[in-house]
Parts: structure tokens; sequence; C-alpha cells
């Protein structure tokens, strides 16, 4: 990597080294080798040529071999490495638990409740009575007549004449107007539509005697058969009925025609003015009397009785009592507590410890390491020879026109004459 780096910053320099020694051959004609013989005159053929002259101003032109890089691909051998998978083997420890049972004797402690008896002495209060005299106070009511005044309201009555106002009802009658609706008869002309049509007999020899219509059902082999029967007097009539002596039906022509072709109605219809009776109402004021219950204030007398009252004084014997405190005596039984010392046996429950031994199982964990043997795979790195294509810079010698100056041609650019070659302006 760090050798195709190097080749390219190698093939950049040579190329600015081309561009540059370019440049200074067309700065020497003036610009004539990029402007033309228009821009140096009749100089400019010869100059920048090879074994060409610019005359005695610019010198005469010359070459120069350079180093142009060329790109190519080549197939070259490369070391690279691989990993490649490769099993192996290894012995590692695994630790695991087993568990041993073992029988063990084991003491312990239990209690045990027993009964016991046991004396204690005990205080009691024991009630003693005796008769105690004891003096007390009461009070002894005393009643005596006393006399009183007092006074009293006595009420009073007196008849007095009174004034009052009474609504008296009188009735009244009064005038009024009321609406009356009447149903009147009121004549009317109106136009209706009327048929004055007519009957209408069709003509006789629209009905064959003997035909299809007339004869099958009159004058045909059913009315010849049975003449003056009910059947043919039922469909042709009487009057057809009567001819069946005088050869039948079909000797009378208008029998025939009016009982197989009846009479057709022609309509007529006819607009006619008549005069028709109507009723409508009719609205009339109508005067009647009717009567009201009217209250008037009457002014009365009228006697009440008024009670006043006034104070009168009275007397009265009251019973008055007072009370006297005595003194007396009387006897009461007192309860008094004395303590007594007693003795009673007493049953009591004591636990008592006892040992007792048992057989416990008993289950210990160890360690056991055991070896064990496993494959792995591992990723080992092998270096192999491998054939890649790589970009390869090659240097090629290229004859490029170089113009030498003199001191005339280089004063002209400001630089002179300089370099091993004496080229002029670079």
């Amino acid at each position: 990597m760090l050798a195709n780096k190097a080749v390219f910053w190698l093939t950049l320099a040579v190329a600015s080294l081309g561009a540059t020694v370019l440049l200074a051959a067309d700065a020497c004609c003036g610009g004539a080798c990029s402007q033309g013989a228009a821009a140096c005159g009749q100089q400019a053929g010869s100059c920048c040529q090879p074994g060409g002259t610019c005359g005695q101003a610019c010198g005469t032109c010359a070459t120069q071999t350079i180093m142009v890089p060329e790109w190519a691909t080549e197939m070259r051998k490369v070391m690279t490495t691989e990993c490649a998978p490769e099993t192996r083997q290894r012995t590692y420890t695994v630790t695991r638990c087993v568990a041993e049972t073992s029988n063990v004797q084991r003491e312990y402690t239990v209690m045990v409740p027993q009964t016991r008896t046991r004396t204690e002495t005990y205080t009691v209060s024991v009630p003693v009575v005796r008769n105690v005299t004891q003096q007390y106070q009461v009070c002894v009511p005393t009643y005596r007549n006393v006399q009183r005044t007092y006074t009293v309201c006595v009420p009073v009555y007196k008849e007095q004449q009174q004034q009052y106002t009474v609504m008296v009802p009188h009735t009244e009658t009064r005038q009024a107007t009321r609406q009356v609706v009447q149903c009147v008869p009121v004549s009317e002309t109106r136009t209706r539509c009327v048929d004055r049509g007519h009957w209408e007999q069709p003509a006789p020899t629209t009905c064959a005697c003997g035909g299809s219509a007339c004869g099958a059902s009159c004058g045909g082999s059913a009315c010849g058969a049975s003449c003056g029967s009910s059947a043919c007097g039922a469909s042709c009539g009487g009057a057809c009925n009567s001819g069946c002596a005088a050869g039948g039906c079909c000797g009378r022509t208008t029998c025939c025609a009016s009982a197989c072709c009846p009479a057709v109605w022609v309509p007529k219809p006819v607009q006619e003015q008549v005069q028709v009776t109507v009723m409508k109402q009719q609205v009339t004021e109508q005067p009647y009397q009717y009567c009201v219950t009217v209250c008037h204030p009457e002014t009365r007398t009228q006697t009440v009785q008024v009670c006043s009252y006034e104070n009168q004084t009275r007397t009265c014997t009251e019973r008055l009592c007072e009370y006297r405190t005595e003194t007396r005596t009387r006897t009461i039984p007192v309860t008094e507590c004395s303590l007594e010392n007693r003795t009673r046996e007493v049953q009591y429950t004591e636990c008592v410890p006892e040992k007792r031994t048992c057989t416990e199982q008993v289950v210990n964990y160890r360690n056991v390491s055991e070896q064990k043997t496993e494959q792995y795979t591992v990723m080992v790195p092998h270096s192999v020879e491998k054939e890649v294509s790589v970009q390869v810079c090659h240097m090629v010698p290229k004859q490029v026109p170089v113009q030498t100056c003199c001191n005339t041609c280089c004063e002209s650019c400001g630089w002179g004459c300089r370099g091993r070659l004496g080229r002029c302006c670079w």
C-alpha cells in the first residue's frame, strides 16, 4: 500500500515538471507557440521546433528527454494470511454435589405436664351484723287556718245596640242582544247535464230470417220443432210466438228483427238551467232578557252582650302547713366485714422437662470433582500465496522541444538565463 502511494506522488511530480517545460518554451517565443504566426511574426515558424531558430532575439530551440508515467495492469504474487478451522481437544474439571443420607441419634427435651397438689392460705372477708342505735331528725308538718284577702276579676255582661252591614241579594231583569244562526231557503239557478237520448231499432235487413243469429234462437230448428213452447217464447217474445202457427217466426220480419237484434240507446247530453232551493245559514241579532242576582248593602241593628271585667276583693280561709324539726332514735343493723385466714388444697399442672432420643435421617452434600474431555474449534492463521492484479506505473522516456534563450529574451520576462541548459523564464 505504501509503495503504491509513493509511485502515485512520483508520477504527479514528473507530470508537473513536463507542464512547466512547455510553458517556458511558449514564454520564450513570446507566446508564439500557443498563439501562432500572427503573434510572433515570421520567426514563429521556426520557434520551439527541433533545430529551429528564432533569430538573434530568441536564440535556438533544443530537445530534452523527460520521463512520462504510464500505467499498466500486472499480475503479481502476494502473501496473504487466511484462517482455517482446526478441531482440538481439551480436558476440564467439573464439580458436582453428591447427596449422602445417614441416620443420626439426637436428644431433645420435651415439657411433660404433671398434676400436683399444694396447700395455700387465702384471706376472706366474713360479714358480721350488729345493732347500732342512732338519732335522726325529721320534719313534722303542723297545719293551721289563716284568713287571706285576694282580688279577682269578675266579668260583667251588658246589652248594647250595634249596627252592622249585610249584603242582601236582589234579582234583576236585564236586556241583551245575541246572534242567532238560522237556515233560510234560497232559490238558485244551477246548470245540470241531462241525457236526452233515445232508443233506436236496427233495420230489419240486418237480421236475416233463418240466419245464424235469428234462426238459432227463434224460427230455426229449435223454434220450428216446438213452436209455442216456453223456449221460443222466452227467446223471441210474445209477438214472435204468436206467429208460429203461420209458418214460424221466420215468416214475420219485424218479430225476427226485434227478437234477435235488440234496440240501442243513443245518448244526447244537454246542458239545461234549473231552479233549486237550498238552505243557507243566516246570522241575525235577536234581543232577549235574562235575570241576574245583585247584592246591595243594607244596614241593620242588633242587640249584643258586651263583656267587661271589674276587680273585686274577696276573703278566704286557707290551711297553712308549717314544718318543725324533731329528733328521733332508731336501731339499725350494721354489717361489718372482718378478715379471716383460711387454708385449702389446690391442684395445679406443672410442665416438667424430660429428655428423649430420636433417630433422624440427615442429608449431607459433598463436592466430587470429575475430569471431562471436550472438542472445540479454533481458527488457525496460515500464509497463502495468491496472484492479484496490480496497477503499476512505468516511467517512459519522451522527447520534448526546449527553447534556449539569450539575455535579451530573458530580460523581457524579467528572469534571465537560468538552469543547466540556459532556459529562459522558468
